[in-house]
C-alpha cells in the first residue's frame, strides 16, 4: 500500500462573489501590535514599523499664526516675555491708581456738597440737584415731589438765645428730618432756616403724608439750652416738579401750598 494513497493536494482559497483577487494582501505579523495585519505599512508608520512623528500634511505650521499682542511666536524670546510681564503689571498698577483717583474725586465732591454740621446737602448743591430732577422729569418721565420745610422759630431762638442756640436747634431739626425720610430722598438747606426735600417717585398725596409725619417728629424734639428747654416749630408745603420748571417756580408753589395749609389750620 502506498504511503500516500491520496497524493499531493493544493489548498483551496474561497473567493467571495465580486471580490477582486488582485487587491488581496497577505497578512503579515506586526511586531508593534503583535497581531497580524495588512501587508502594507500604515501611513503613520515608518519602514521599521514604529509610529512616525511627522505631522500630517497641512499642519506643519499650526503654531505659525499664533501671536501675543502682535508679537509672532517665533519672536517670543525670554527677554520679550519679561518685558511684556513688566508692561502688564504697569498697566494693572495704573488702572488701580485711576480707580483710586476717581474714588477720591467722588469723595471730595461729596465733601464739598455736604453741610458737615447738619449732614445734609448745601444750598447750592441741592438746587443743582433740583434742576437735574427737572430735566429727568422731562427726559425720563420720572415723577418727583418737592417738600418745603421751614423751621419757623429758628430766627426767634437766635434773637433770644444767640447764634449757637439757633444752630443747635437746626441740628436737632435736621436729625429728625433725616430719620423720617426714605432711602433715595434728597435733603438740603435753602435760604435762612429752611429745608427742602426732593422725593423721587412720590405723588402729592404721598408727599403730604410724609410732611405730616415729619411735623410729628419735629414737634417731639426738644433742645435743652443752658437753663431753657426749646421746642421746634415747623410747617410744610408740597408741590410736584414739572417739566421746564425753574427753581423759583417750584419754591413759589411750595410756599403757596404752605400758606394755604396755615390758613386752613387757623379757621375756627
Amino acid at each position: 500500500m502506498a504511503d500516500n494513497p491520496i497524493g499531493n493536494y493544493t489548498p483551496i482559497t474561497s473567493i467571495l462573489p465580486g471580490r477582486d483577487r488582485s487587491t488581496r494582501h497577505d497578512k503579515v505579523y506586526d511586531p508593534v501590535t503583535k497581531k497580524k495585519g495588512g501587508g502594507e505599512k500604515r501611513d503613520d508608520q515608518d519602514a521599521s514599523g514604529k509610529k512616525s512623528t511627522r505631522k500630517s500634511e497641512g499642519h506643519e505650521t499650526f503654531h505659525d499664526d499664533i501671536s501675543v499682542l502682535g508679537i509672532p511666536r517665533e519672536e517670543m524670546s525670554e527677554h520679550v516675555r519679561d518685558a511684556l510681564k513688566v508692561l502688564l503689571e504697569e498697566i494693572s498698577f495704573l488702572r488701580a491708581e485711576l480707580s483710586r483717583a476717581h474714588g477720591h474725586e467722588a469723595y471730595l465732591e461729596e465733601q464739598a456738597e455736604k453741610d458737615h454740621t447738619l449732614h445734609v446737602m448745601r444750598r447750592r448743591a441741592f438746587l443743582s440737584r433740583l434742576m437735574m430732577c427737572v430735566r429727568r422729569a422731562k427726559d425720563e418721565e420720572i415723577r418727583f415731589a418737592f417738600l418745603y420745610v421751614p423751621i419757623k422759630n429758628a430766627a426767634l431762638v437766635r434773637s433770644d438765645f444767640g447764634h449757637g442756640a439757633a444752630e443747635a436747634l437746626m441740628v436737632q431739626a435736621a436729625g429728625a428730618i433725616r430719620e423720617g425720610v426714605e432711602a433715595g430722598d434728597i435733603i438740603g438747606t435753602l435760604e435762612s432756616y429752611d429745608f427742602g426735600l426732593i422725593l423721587p417717585g412720590n405723588t402729592i398725596e404721598e408727599a403730604v403724608a410724609k410732611g405730616k409725619a415729619l411735623m410729628q417728629s419735629l414737634d417731639g424734639r426738644e433742645l435743652v439750652w443752658q437753663t431753657d428747654t426749646l421746642g421746634i416749630t415747623a410747617e410744610f408745603g408740597v408741590t410736584e416738579i414739572h417739566e421746564q420748571d425753574s427753581i423759583e417756580e417750584i419754591l413759589s408753589r411750595a410756599r403757596r401750598n404752605l400758606d394755604g395749609r396755615e390758613k386752613e389750620t387757623q379757621k375756627p
